[in-house]
């Protein structure tokens, strides 16, 4: 009995020992599997963003290579989509992707996550960039940070650099927009088997997905190609002119040297006592420049340095030639006489910018002035038959100015002057009764030395024409004249 006994137990001892490591090591396995597949849900990275980068202005370029390539050196995190690709979505759409409604309605065909507006127009006198981060679902900004103001495009990857944290920012916080609901998938329609010789294949449980269109294939991104480097411009230079001519000035104006030049000749002279004048070489009856002169013209522009827009385009002008060591000799050319050659004018002018980047513009000008050509005594003696002309005048002109490079500047006027009065001419001792008219023409070539100075060469030309209308009485009978002054000048030019 009592071996009975021990064998029970022993039997049973025995089979405890068998059974018990298979039972321990049972869940030891299924938590080892439970462990290597959570931790390989971990191990997975987070789906990378798709971002586009639009820009504008005229750092567009600059600021859209800065803002890609912040984007490239996280390729875990954002997957770049081409602003090509953006703009032909937007065309297609008609909708402007930089809007909120614009960028959710173009996120939402190209499944964006966001979309980086960069905008780099000109406030002022200075260029800015402005980066704003918008919600692919919703097109809301959820980022935009203070605006930098670099002057040139090298700043412009520095100004993004300092934005970039608060911009990164918005971005881990941007979602695409959700995807349409899909069907769900039709049960089989049931088919009649059909008698067959061979057995039938088997028929799918579910029908084959539909074929979708190919999805347009993303560009990865790729390392910018290293730029070529220009020579280094110098520091006047680096400066945008189109910046400088797009904004008003507050004065501008040239001081310099000129030749004169005066042809005075009657036409119809009855009796032929009328004497012409010629100042300068003669050629054909024209007179060429050859007198000196000193001749200066500025412009102020008074409320440029104050405010923007229509006003600050509207110019207090004024100009002054006045001659030097002029002589003139009698009709016998025995004596030579002291001659002044002067004139002035006051005005206004306004200009009217246009064309890319307001480089060019149209200029209308009002003036009241005085041109003067007096021949003074000598031992209180002159000469009696030329008469001394001071012609007031009032008139209008219009005018171009242009940039014709980024160093070459040219400008055309034209004008009409109407004289008040001509001096002696228009005395009762000449011709009382006549009537005049005059036009004006220049025409200016400047070469830009910096952003505030230039060289510059003026051809000009003023043209007199008279009507006499004589009567029989007159101490002179003649139908008319024309008393013309062309001029050269060479100057230094400023603009400030």
């Amino acid at each position: 009995m009592t071996r009975t006994r021990y064998a029970s137990a022993a039997a049973f001892l025995g089979a405890a020992l068998l059974l018990a490591p298979a039972a321990y090591a049972a869940p030891k396995k299924a938590s080892a599997k439970t462990a290597q597949s959570a931790k390989k849900k971990k191990a997975q990275p987070a789906e990378a963003r798709r971002v586009a980068v639009l820009a504008s202005g005229p750092h567009a370029d600059a600021a859209r290579d800065a803002l890609e390539a912040e984007l490239a050196r996280r390729p875990a995190r954002y997957e770049i989509v081409p602003e090509s690709a953006v703009r032909a979505a937007a065309s297609r759409m008609g909708r402007d992707p930089t809007q909120p409604a614009g960028a959710a309605a173009v996120a939402s065909e190209l499944g964006l996550s966001a979309v980086l507006v960069a905008d780099t127009s000109t406030v002022g006198k200075k260029h800015q960039v402005r980066v704003t981060v918008r919600n692919g679902k919703d097109g809301k900004a959820l980022a935009s940070p203070a605006a930098a103001k670099p002057a040139t495009p090298k700043l412009v990857p520095v100004a993004v650099k300092r934005q970039w944290t608060a911009l990164e920012r918005g971005l881990q916080k941007s979602s695409a927009p959700e995807a349409a609901p899909v069907a769900p998938p039709q049960p089989p329609t049931p088919v009649d088997p059909e008698p067959a010789v061979k057995p039938a294949a088997p028929i799918a449980e579910t029908p084959a997905p539909a074929k979708t269109p190919a999805a347009e294939p993303i560009r990865k991104p790729v390392a910018a190609a290293p730029k070529e480097k220009k020579a280094p411009e110098k520091e006047e230079d680096s400066l945008s002119t189109e910046q400088e001519r797009a904004s008003a000035p507050i004065v501008e104006g040239a001081l310099g040297v000129k030749l004169l030049g005066r042809s005075l000749r009657y036409k119809d002279d009855v009796f032929g006592v009328l004497r012409p004048y010629t100042l300068g070489p003669d050629v054909g009856g024209f007179a060429l420049p050859g007198a000196p002169q000193v001749a200066g013209d500025v412009t102020v522009y008074p409320l440029a340095a104050f405010k923007k827009g229509a006003l600050a385009r509207l110019g207090i002008t004024g100009a002054v030639d006045q001659s030097f060591g002029l002589k003139s000799t009698g009709s016998t050319g025995a004596v030579s006489y002291p001659t002044t050659a002067r004139e002035w004018q006051a005005g206004l002018r306004y200009v009217i910018p246009f064309g890319e980047a307001q480089r060019h513009g149209f200029e209308i000008t009002g003036t009241y002035g005085m041109n003067t050509f007096r021949i003074d005594a000598v031992d209180g003696e002159r000469p009696l038959d030329l008469p001394n002309v001071e012609y007031k005048t009032a008139g209008l002109g219009l005018g171009v100015r242009a940039a014709l490079s980024e160093k070459f500047d040219f400008n055309f006027r034209l004008g009409y002057q109407h004289p008040l009065d001509s001096g002696e001419l228009s005395s009762d001792a000449w011709f009382p009764r006549m009537s005049a008219g005059a036009v004006t023409g220049s025409a200016t070539l400047a070469y830009r030395l910096n952003r505030i100075l230039d060289v510059r060469v003026k051809a000009d030309l003023r043209r007199y024409f008279f009507k006499f209308n004589p009567e029989p009485g007159d101490p002179y009978v003649a139908g008319g004249a024309v008393d013309q002054y062309p001029g050269l000048s060479f100057q230094l030019g400023f603009r400030y």
